[in-house]
């Protein structure tokens, strides 16, 4: 029957909601609750009347009284769920969760909430989380690989190992896939396998397979695999596995070792048994059982008292007793009489560890040394032979460790050392045979230790009475078990009057017993070993004869005594006129042959000629005379006159033959070219020294001018040489060969005293003093006695030193060679100024102009040709005036030919000047007759002469 009172609509849903267990609330649109069932009031502990006169906010203190309202104000019908908590009259909080809906009434809004209590749901949640938690840490920490599969091999669950191992993140990643996602398919397709085989077998499933762990490394696991049931259905499996791989490898190594064991005593030589306290056979072992007492049969159960003789039992026993107290006992030999015969055993007893209660079991090592000991005995026989020969034998003989301490001296050794054989032990060779010899045996010692070669070599040394001994040595390596060297036997045999007699027929034949040098047949062997190094590295080489001249009648005249003096001088002046490593021989008579390798240029030979030629300028002095004697060269050169040895020689006999006909005393070369070039340079050099005596020199003097009024102030003192067949001579040509044949010296001495007349004549009636300068040469400043010589020549010619000036080159003072610059300094005391010849274009080492007694400087011709059309040149001859006025310094201008050169010179403040401008170089009847005593510039210059 339908119900129309409202209010009793109200009392019988108020009746129903009581019963309800969950809280129900009923807010109005004011906010306020206008209803609360009795578990309301039960939860919250407040009474109806209490929560009647509350609102939402006032019992849930996340919700706020605008949320409140907003949430009345939504349409009708619409449902909201709200997780939050309630709070008690007590203060306790409640987890709920409320489940409600808006409602309208009679224009009201109403909204109609139902409160669960959710505290012991939350409770239930937790524990099962944290029991979740529990079972994946203990999983997690399991060190095996757990899984759980269904019926298509796809992962439901996983432990961290089994991630960790399919390399992934987390478990999470492993749901839901099979194995073909993490591993190779091959054993992906083994896992499968298994996995349908448990399934269909319904039955727990053991089995040992490869994995693929985290390195890429196939391991073993041993896997248990059960199938998973589900209302009696199997839906899957369940498993675990763990590595074995250790485990497999130790077994396999097990496996091995035991078959090694069983190798290695089925392939034993030796006797083994197994023994207790009591001496008992309890095992026999043996692949030679005609080596036993009895057969392996009868020894067993049997003691050592029942086989063995008395004497080896008492040796069996002490054996015993020692591996009982240490474990092992070695060495004991004991006899024994089997089915070959009496045999000797050598013993090793080791004792087992024990095991339960039994007593100390042994293991025997026996073996047959019979033959051993027999071949000791025949050893020790030897060794005493051996002994015997060794200290009676007439040789050295001893042995060497591996780090040459000598270890063994046989009588003869220490005799001959004066050493006793206590104090040679451990000696190294140099302590013994001296340093010298010592590190000769020391290299052939360690030659022999490392090739395990023996070698054989001559040893020279000294023996305790400082005898000299020449020793045939002979090394022999002894090698050791480990098959290196464990010693080196020396046997030594005095061969010293041997080598004597073979070094003195060495010397009879390939030396000449008159001078001591190689003879034709050492010579020929040299030549042939000379062209053979010249042709491997591209050299050229010289073949020389040289032949006295007119020996033959020093022979004659004063007797071959006389003549053999003269050979062994001759050979003694060839030997240091040639190189340390060139060969001077005796070919026979009068006839020497020279070889010389490693000749760059033809030209360095007739440098090598000119020196041999020199060697007999100086006389020789034979029985208290007075001997001049000359020499001809003839030269041949390898490769271009030939490659062939005999034609070389044969060819340089030819050439020295020529130079016999072409007057003696000079050379000839087998090569055309050669012999024109050679002979023009021996020839000058000839011509130059009877240049003097003939005349043919004469100084010629170029006038040095005052710029600024052409005054004449001196002049430089030049070298000329007419030659009645060559005509005028160069100085580019004749000077060079003056330097290198020594007779710049005479020339100089010649100049200086002509050039001092000039100035003592020029000056005789001069207003002001005129200098005469000249050149003094590299030799010359060198040679000893220059200084006096200078101070003679002075007071000989009456010239005053202040008229006289010597021009020296840059190149002079670079080396600051002190005889060179106290003579330098010398002369400049005397009065003579010193001048630097061709200044700038040598190394201008502008030092020295401060340090050394420089007074002028002259300004060479190439920088003044340029002055006035090259800047760079303006400038320089700028900076070298700067530099003598800070100096206090003369300056020179040489090779002046223009007039604008020397107005520009002028200009800068040069002070003299000399050159085609003013004059050439003239007679000393033409410097004389200058007008008055200015020069002035001529108009048309002539060129250089050079």
């Amino acid at each position: 029957m339908p119900v129309n009172d409202p209010n009793l609509a109200w009392v019988l849903l108020g009746k129903g909601l009581d019963l309800y267990q969950d809280g129900v609330f009923i807010t109005g649109e004011d906010g306020h609750f206008v209803y609360v069932n009795d578990a309301a009031t039960r939860a919250l502990e407040y009474s109806r009347e209490a929560l009647l006169a509350m609102g939402p906010p006032d019992i849930d203190p996340n919700i706020s009284r605008e949320r409140c309202l907003e949430i009345l104000q939504s349409p009708q019908g619409q449902a909201f769920v709200i997780d939050t908590v309630h709070k008690t009259q007590s203060g306790k909080r409640i987890a709920v969760q409320v489940h409600g809906v808006t409602l309208g009434m009679n224009g009201q809004l109403f909204a109609v909430a139902i409160a669960r209590d959710m505290s012991e749901s939350q409770r239930m949640q937790e524990t099962l989380q944290q029991r979740q938690q529990y079972w994946r840490t203990l999983l997690d920490e399991f060190p095996f690989f757990v899984w759980l599969k269904d019926e298509q091999s796809r992962l439901l669950a996983a432990n961290t190992a089994y991630a960790k191992v399919a390399r992934v993140a987390s478990t999470a990643e492993l749901e839901g896939r099979t194995e073909f996602d993490f591993f190779p398919k091959d054993l992906a397709e083994i896992y499968m396998a298994d996995d349908q085989a448990v399934m269909a077998a319904g039955v727990a499933h053991y089995v040992e397979e490869l994995y693929l762990d985290e390195h890429d490394q196939r391991r073993w696991m041993e896997v248990w695999k059960s199938p998973l049931h589900e209302h009696g259905k199997v839906v899957g499996t369940v498993g675990y596995s763990r590595d074995i791989t250790d485990r497999k490898h130790t077994e396999s190594e097990l496996q091995k070792a035991l078959a090694f064991a069983q190798g290695v005593i089925d392939a034993f030589p030796d006797l083994l048994f197994e023994t207790d306290r009591a001496g008992r056979y309890l095992n026999v072992w043996t692949r030679n059982p005609e080596l036993l007492a009895a057969s392996r049969e009868a020894l067993l159960g049997r003691t050592l008292q029942e086989v063995l003789s008395p004497e080896s039992v008492a040796i069996a026993e002490i054996a015993y007793v020692e591996a009982e107290q240490a474990g092992i006992s070695l060495g004991h030999v004991i006899s024994v009489m089997t089915p070959v015969g009496l045999r000797q055993f050598e013993l090793s007893v080791s004792q087992m560890r024990a095991i339960g209660d039994a007593g100390p079991h042994f293991i025997t090592v026996s073996r047959d040394v019979t033959q051993r000991l027999e071949l000791q005995q025949e050893l020790t026989n030897r060794e005493h032979e051996y002994r015997t020969l060794v200290e009676n034998s007439p040789d050295v003989i001893a042995r060497f460790d591996v780090q040459f301490g000598c270890r063994y001296a046989n009588p003869v050794l220490l005799q001959a050392l004066g050493q006793s054989s206590t104090r040679v032990l451990g000696c190294s060779p140099e302590a013994l045979w001296g340093a010298q010899a010592g590190a000769v045996l020391t290299q052939h010692l360690t030659y022999v230790m490392d090739n395990k070669e023996s070698v054989e070599f001559e040893l020279h040394w000294a023996d305790a009475l400082d005898r000299s001994i020449c020793s045939l040595v002979s090394l022999t390596p002894e090698v050791g078990d480990a098959a290196s060297v464990s010693s080196v036997l020396m046997v030594g045999r005095d061969i010293s009057q041997l080598k004597a007699y073979q070094d003195k027929i060495h010397q009879m034949a390939f030396y000449d017993p008159l001078t001591g040098m190689p003879n034709r047949v050492l010579f020929n062997d040299r030549l042939a070993q000379m062209l053979k190094d010249a042709a491997y590295h591209h050299y050229q080489a010289g073949v020389v004869v040289v032949d006295l001249d007119r020996f033959k009648q020093i022979n004659d005249t004063m007797g071959h005594a006389a003549g053999d003096a003269l050979l062994k001088e001759v050979a003694v002046r060839l030997r240091a006129s040639v190189r340390s490593y060139d060969t001077v021989a005796r070919l026979g008579g009068d006839e020497f042959g020279i070889l010389l390798p490693q000749i760059r240029t033809g030209a360095h030979l007739a440098r090598v000629a000119g020196k041999l030629l020199a060697a007999f300028n100086q006389s020789f002095w034979l029985e208290g005379r007075e001997i001049f004697v000359s020499c001809s060269v003839g030269i041949a050169v390898y490769p271009s006159d030939s490659e062939v040895a005999e034609e070389l020689l044969k060819y340089a006999d030819s050439a020295m033959y020529s130079a016999k006909r072409f007057g003696r005393n000079n050379f000839r070369f087998y090569s055309k070219d050669l012999t024109v070039h050679a002979q023009q340079r021996l020839t000058l050099e000839s011509e130059l020294r009877r240049a003097l005596e003939r005349g043919e020199l004469a100084l010629h003097y170029q006038p040095k001018v005052l710029l600024e009024s052409g005054t004449i102030v001196g002049c430089e003192a030049l070298l000329r040489w007419t030659h009645p067949r060559l005509g005028m001579v160069s100085p580019e040509q004749f000077i060079p060969v003056a330097e290198d044949s020594g007779l710049i010296n005479e020339l100089g001495a010649w100049a200086l005293r002509e050039s001092c007349r000039t100035a003592a004549l020029w000056n005789a009636a001069a207003a002001l003093p005129r200098k005469v300068a000249l050149n003094l040469s590299v030799r010359q400043i060198q040679a000893p006695g220059l200084v006096a010589q200078v101070a003679g020549i002075l007071s000989e010619t009456g010239c005053q030193p202040q008229w006289l000036e010597f021009e020296i080159t840059e190149s002079l003072l670079l080396g600051e060679d002190s005889m060179v610059v106290s003579a330098l300094q010398a002369l400049r005391d005397m009065g003579i100024t010193i001048a630097i010849d061709d200044f700038g274009t040598g190394y201008s080492a502008l030092s020295y102009l401060a340090r050394f007694p420089i007074d002028t400087l002259k300004i060479d011709k190439s920088f003044i040709h340029s002055a006035t059309t090259d800047h760079f040149r303006a400038e320089l001859v700028r900076a070298i005036l700067s530099i003598a006025r800070c100096l206090n310094q003369i300056v020179v201008a040489e090779g002046v030919e223009t007039r604008e050169q020397a107005d520009f010179l002028a200009a800068e403040g040069c002070q003299l000047a000399q050159g085609f401008l003013f004059s050439e170089a003239v007679p000393l009847a033409q410097l004389l007759a200058f007008p008055g005593a200015c020069l002035a510039p001529r108009i048309t210059p002539k060129p250089p002469d050079g």
